[in-house]
């Protein structure tokens, strides 16, 4: 035992020369070295025995929400989505009802919803090196959108908010791989804040737990420090299947099995700062702190929320919750339509005098059962032979109305989830090619920018910042990623932590994921090219051609060529050998046409020659039939003229005589 008085002696000494609760007035205020415990900067300071009351008060929160909400929703709404919500007895647990239209209507939505891939795309400072970042991430984000096979993960998570009025994905690290992953989670297994809601960036408002199902083997390859009291929970028999539970906020996480605290820590997808950082041993320059996607730690969750008022985890409604009274009517007017159909095949009277009860029921399963349909009538003395022995009963008519109302209530389902004019359905004569066009449109419509906008806004959009924020955290070194690029060629892209030094914009394409008629978008496109409204370089992408830039240019060089020049400059570039073939042909063809053109020329000229002679000698002939005619001319006027001068003389003599002869009378 110490003593006293000694004790109060060395108290004093402490302090005098001790520096507790001290001011120091020289020399610098802070000590070096290690002036505190050593901590992780992921380590959560917080005692287990705080952790697991915690826990406990979380659970009793949670207990009277998922009993009196959760469960009852699942439940109701996959028996209703499994065909199972029938009548009465009939049909039976294990049976499925007829025309079950909410399987239908939800798988025909699914394909549509999901159709495509979505397209991330991604914007940084808009200068050289931003454009570079910015592709390379993008490109990296597509190839994890292929590779983590995105889209299917998705319907997955859509199939199990409609059933459960919630969906859930988990990001994440895969240590196996070494590369980030997004995986689907049994949302039955989460425990959830009743006062909690997800918000419209698929965040969940306040804290969670998730219970984990493991064997006991694989729980102590997750926590190798806690295996000693893992063996003892389960007496050593390490294949048996156990259940602990992560519990998450924002801040930190903690990992519980019975009585134990498994795992403590912050949260280990955020970088928080490091002020003791260490130089690299290599080049000693102390490397750049690492930067955040996100600007505050996040709950590696993604949950799907659609018809939320953002009062409680779950949504208050759902498509299937809506379509179960419109299905129950359904499932019972074709209950009444079978029941109608098998009493007009299956009404039979047998006659008391020829059969008893027993030969009756023997008639009437011979009658009834498919294969058969002959019965040997029993004789009677009161009987009045096989005519009146068997009486065929006819069901009364089914009213038309009834069948409306199937009908009806079919489209009301379709409708409510928007795969009316998607789904397979027999042409009505007084509907027009036009209108079922208009209606798969509208339908479509529905699905993008009704829950398909959710999905695209609130689950894709926040899985690919998930990925970018995972790059920022464990791309430590350099990983690799490709995809198909331009002319469907592989477009390769390595990307680390350390480059991504800027921050980046992450979106997704708007409707990406909605399905594309490519038919009719192709021949919206070649009318607006034939009419002059878009370039082909744009009708080559609508077409998705490959390549379209190299196939644009390539056309608008040949439409020149050939106006130009016949088509020859395109020859020459693209195929050389045969543009010279051409160039020697033409040349032998030019050539040619030179001899003929010569030829021609000789055969002119000496037509020419010859029709100037022929020509000559046909002026000679005129001329000399001219001088022939005008001497025979001169001939004829010679001899009128002589014979006119002879007559002239004899009248002149004759007159002479007469006057002479007068002159002598007298």
């Amino acid at each position: 035992m110490s003593d006293p008085f000694q004790d109060n002696i060395d108290g004093v000494t402490q302090l005098i020369t001790s520096d507790t609760n001290k001011l120091r007035t020289k020399g610098n205020l802070d000590v070096e070295g290690k002036v505190g415990e050593e901590l992780d900067v992921l380590d959560l300071p917080m005692s287990d025995t705080k952790l697991l009351k915690l826990r406990d008060e979380w659970e009793n929160q949670y207990a009277p929400y998922e009993s009196k909400v959760a469960i009852p929703i699942r439940a109701r709404n996959l028996k209703s989505y499994l065909g199972r919500n029938a009548l009465g007895e009939v049909p039976g647990d294990d049976e499925i009802v007829a025309a079950n239209l909410q399987f239908e209507s939800e798988e025909t939505f699914l394909p549509a919803a999901t159709a495509q891939d979505p397209a991330p795309f991604c914007f940084a400072a808009n200068d050289q090196q931003g454009n570079k970042l910015a592709d390379t991430v993008q490109t990296m984000l597509q190839f994890h959108v292929q590779q983590l096979n995105l889209r299917r993960k998705i319907a997955v998570m859509v199939r199990q908010w409609s059933i459960n009025h919630l969906g859930v994905l988990k990001p994440g690290w895969n240590k196996d791989i070494k590369d980030v992953a997004i995986e689907n989670r049994r949302i039955q297994d989460f425990i959830f804040d009743p006062e909690g809601f997800v918000d419209v960036y698929g965040d969940f408002s306040s804290w969670l737990g998730e219970r984990i199902y493991v064997t006991a083997e694989k729980l102590t390859e997750l926590f190798p420090k806690k295996t000693a009291d893992i063996i003892l929970e389960v007496d050593g028999k390490m294949g048996t299947r156990v259940c602990c539970t992560e519990w998450w906020n924002d801040d930190y996480c903690f990992t519980t099995f019975e009585h134990l605290v498994l795992d403590k820590h912050k949260n280990e997808y955020f970088n928080y700062e490091d002020e003791e950082q260490e130089p690299d041993p290599l080049t000693g320059q102390t490397p750049p702190p690492k930067r955040n996607h996100f600007a505050l730690p996040k709950k590696p969750y993604i949950f799907l929320s659609v018809f939320s008022l953002q009062e409680r985890p779950h949504d208050i409604t759902g498509l299937i919750e809506q379509s179960i009274p419109d299905q129950r009517r359904l499932t019972k007017r074709a209950d009444q339509i079978d029941n109608n159909v098998s009493q007009a095949n299956n009404g039979l009277i047998f006659s008391e005098d020829n059969f008893n009860q027993e030969t009756a029921k023997q008639g009437y399963d011979a009658l009834t059962k498919k294969g058969y349909g002959g019965v040997l009538a029993p004789s009677s003395e009161k009987g009045q032979g096989a005519t009146g022995a068997i009486v065929r009963l006819d069901a009364p008519n089914f009213p038309e109305a009834a069948f409306n109302e199937v009908e009806m209530l079919e489209n009301h389902i379709r409708s409510r989830w928007g795969t009316q004019g998607i789904s397979s359905q027999p042409a009505k004569p007084d509907e027009t090619a036009r209108g079922m066009t208009l209606n798969q449109q509208r339908d479509t419509s529905r699905i993008g920018g009704g829950i398909g906008d959710v999905i695209e806004q609130s689950v894709a959009k926040p899985a690919c910042d998930w990925l970018v924020q995972l790059y920022h955290v464990f791309y430590d070194e350099k990983h690799f990623g490709a995809v198909l690029g331009s002319g469907a060629a592989t477009q390769y892209v390595e990307l680390q932590a350390q480059d991504i030094d800027q921050q980046l914009i992450v979106g997704i394409t708007a409707n990406s994921m909605q399905p594309k008629d490519q038919i009719s978008e192709g021949n919206q496109a070649m009318t607006l090219a034939q009419g002059g409204f878009i370039g082909p370089k744009t009708l080559l992408e609508t077409l998705n051609f490959p390549d379209p830039d190299d196939a644009a240019s390539d056309g608008a060089f040949w439409t020149y060529s050939q106006k130009t020049d016949g088509g020859m400059a395109y020859i020459s570039l693209n195929f050389p050998e045969l543009g010279q073939k051409l160039q020697q042909m033409q040349a032998q063809q030019q050539q040619a046409a030179q001899q003929q053109q010569q030829a021609q020329a000789q055969q002119e000229a000496q037509g020419v020659q010859q029709q100037q002679a022929q020509q000559g000698q046909a002026a000679q002939q005129q001329m000399a039939q001219k001088e022939s005619a005008h001497q025979q001319k001169m001939q004829h006027e010679e001899q009128d003229h002589a014979q006119k001068l002879a007559q002239s003389k004899e009248m002149a003599s004759a007159a002479l005589a007469a006057k002479t002869k007068g002159t002598e009378a007298k």
